[in-house]
Protein backbone atom coordinates (compact mmCIF):
# COMPACT_ATOMS: atom_id res chain seq x y z
CA UNK A 1 0.00 0.00 0.00
CA UNK A 2 2.85 2.40 0.87
CA UNK A 3 4.38 1.70 -2.53
CA UNK A 4 1.14 2.60 -4.29
CA UNK A 5 0.83 5.86 -2.35
CA UNK A 6 4.49 6.73 -3.01
CA UNK A 7 4.07 5.97 -6.72
CA UNK A 8 0.93 8.15 -6.90
CA UNK A 9 2.65 11.05 -5.15
CA UNK A 10 5.63 10.74 -7.49
CA UNK A 11 3.39 10.96 -10.57
CA UNK A 12 1.56 13.98 -9.11
CA UNK A 13 4.86 15.71 -8.42
CA UNK A 14 6.15 15.02 -11.94
CA UNK A 15 2.91 16.30 -13.44
CA UNK A 16 3.04 19.46 -11.33
CA UNK A 17 6.61 20.20 -12.41
CA UNK A 18 5.87 20.02 -16.13
CA UNK A 19 5.54 23.34 -17.88
CA UNK A 20 2.20 24.47 -19.17
CA UNK A 21 1.34 25.54 -22.68
CA UNK A 22 3.72 28.20 -24.02
CA UNK A 23 2.01 31.46 -24.89
CA UNK A 24 3.78 33.95 -27.13
CA UNK A 25 3.61 37.60 -26.11
CA UNK A 26 1.81 39.69 -28.76
CA UNK A 27 4.87 41.75 -29.73
CA UNK A 28 6.94 38.58 -30.28
CA UNK A 29 4.14 36.73 -32.12
CA UNK A 30 3.90 39.61 -34.62
CA UNK A 31 7.46 38.87 -35.78
CA UNK A 32 6.33 35.72 -37.60
CA UNK A 33 6.04 36.27 -41.34
CA UNK A 34 7.86 37.64 -44.36
CA UNK A 35 9.30 41.15 -44.28
CA UNK A 36 10.62 43.41 -47.07
CA UNK A 37 13.50 45.82 -46.38
CA UNK A 38 12.29 49.44 -46.50
CA UNK A 39 15.24 51.35 -45.00
CA UNK A 40 18.00 51.74 -45.84
CA UNK A 41 16.63 52.18 -49.31
CA UNK A 42 17.93 49.61 -51.76
CA UNK A 43 17.57 49.00 -55.49
CA UNK A 44 17.62 45.28 -54.55
CA UNK A 45 14.62 43.40 -53.15
CA UNK A 46 15.74 42.21 -49.70
CA UNK A 47 13.54 39.89 -47.65
CA UNK A 48 13.59 38.54 -44.12
CA UNK A 49 11.41 35.59 -43.15
CA UNK A 50 10.85 34.67 -39.51
CA UNK A 51 9.32 31.34 -38.49
CA UNK A 52 8.92 29.97 -34.99
CA UNK A 53 11.44 27.30 -34.14
CA UNK A 54 8.92 24.65 -33.12
CA UNK A 55 11.68 22.25 -32.05
CA UNK A 56 12.62 24.73 -29.28
CA UNK A 57 9.53 26.13 -27.56
CA UNK A 58 9.81 29.60 -26.04
CA UNK A 59 10.83 30.03 -22.44
CA UNK A 60 12.27 33.43 -21.52
CA UNK A 61 13.15 34.03 -25.17
CA UNK A 62 11.45 32.91 -28.36
CA UNK A 63 13.68 31.21 -30.95
CA UNK A 64 13.09 31.84 -34.65
CA UNK A 65 14.45 30.28 -37.79
CA UNK A 66 15.25 33.07 -40.20
CA UNK A 67 15.87 33.09 -43.92
CA UNK A 68 15.75 35.54 -46.75
CA UNK A 69 17.20 36.93 -49.93
CA UNK A 70 19.57 39.84 -50.15
CA UNK A 71 20.93 41.64 -53.21
CA UNK A 72 22.55 38.49 -54.62
CA UNK A 73 22.56 35.67 -52.09
CA UNK A 74 20.07 33.84 -49.93
CA UNK A 75 20.72 33.46 -46.22
CA UNK A 76 19.50 31.62 -43.16
CA UNK A 77 20.17 31.58 -39.48
CA UNK A 78 18.59 31.85 -36.08
CA UNK A 79 17.18 34.76 -34.12
CA UNK A 80 15.99 34.89 -30.54
CA UNK A 81 13.58 37.57 -29.31
CA UNK A 82 12.61 38.52 -25.77
CA UNK A 83 9.46 40.15 -24.45
CA UNK A 84 11.38 43.35 -23.63
CA UNK A 85 12.47 43.81 -27.27
CA UNK A 86 15.96 42.38 -27.00
CA UNK A 87 17.05 40.30 -29.98
CA UNK A 88 20.12 38.36 -31.02
CA UNK A 89 21.06 36.85 -34.38
CA UNK A 90 23.20 33.72 -34.44
CA UNK A 91 24.54 31.29 -37.01
CA UNK A 92 23.83 33.47 -40.02
CA UNK A 93 25.07 31.80 -43.19
CA UNK A 94 24.79 32.80 -46.84
CA UNK A 95 25.26 31.37 -50.26
CA UNK A 96 28.36 32.70 -52.00
CA UNK A 97 27.32 33.85 -55.46
CA UNK A 98 29.08 36.80 -57.07
CA UNK A 99 27.38 39.86 -58.47
CA UNK A 100 28.07 43.47 -59.33
CA UNK A 101 30.41 45.42 -57.07
CA UNK A 102 27.53 47.65 -55.88
CA UNK A 103 25.31 44.68 -55.04
CA UNK A 104 28.11 42.89 -53.21
CA UNK A 105 28.97 46.03 -51.22
CA UNK A 106 25.31 46.55 -50.24
CA UNK A 107 24.96 42.90 -49.25
CA UNK A 108 28.14 42.95 -47.16
CA UNK A 109 26.87 45.93 -45.16
CA UNK A 110 23.38 44.39 -44.79
CA UNK A 111 24.76 41.11 -43.41
CA UNK A 112 27.14 42.89 -40.99
CA UNK A 113 24.24 44.97 -39.69
CA UNK A 114 21.90 41.99 -39.44
CA UNK A 115 24.49 40.00 -37.47
CA UNK A 116 24.78 42.84 -34.95
CA UNK A 117 21.05 43.28 -34.24
CA UNK A 118 20.42 43.79 -30.52
CA UNK A 119 16.82 44.99 -30.31
CA UNK A 120 13.54 44.98 -32.21
CA UNK A 121 10.48 47.18 -32.22
CA UNK A 122 7.20 46.70 -34.04
CA UNK A 123 5.79 50.16 -34.68
CA UNK A 124 2.59 48.81 -36.25
CA UNK A 125 1.37 45.39 -37.31
CA UNK A 126 3.18 45.88 -40.62
CA UNK A 127 6.40 47.71 -39.65
CA UNK A 128 9.46 46.16 -37.98
CA UNK A 129 12.61 47.93 -36.87
CA UNK A 130 15.78 46.00 -36.09
CA UNK A 131 18.35 48.08 -34.20
CA UNK A 132 21.99 47.12 -34.69
CA UNK A 133 25.12 48.24 -32.89
CA UNK A 134 28.27 47.67 -34.89
CA UNK A 135 30.21 48.72 -36.79
CA UNK A 136 28.01 51.86 -36.85
CA UNK A 137 24.71 51.94 -34.88
CA UNK A 138 21.56 52.14 -36.98
CA UNK A 139 18.21 50.65 -37.91
CA UNK A 140 16.99 48.16 -40.51
CA UNK A 141 13.32 48.88 -41.21
CA UNK A 142 11.02 46.31 -42.81
CA UNK A 143 7.41 46.19 -44.04
CA UNK A 144 5.44 42.97 -43.59
CA UNK A 145 4.41 41.31 -46.85
CA UNK A 146 2.84 38.13 -45.41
Amino acid sequence: MKSLILLSLTWLLIGACQRGEHVLPENVAQLVGTWQLREPASPYPVTLQLALDTANPPDDVTPFITSGKSAINTYNGRMSAALDGMMIVTRLSTTEMAGSADAMQFEDVYFKNLKSVVRFDITSTNRLRLYFGTPQPGVLEFDKTQ
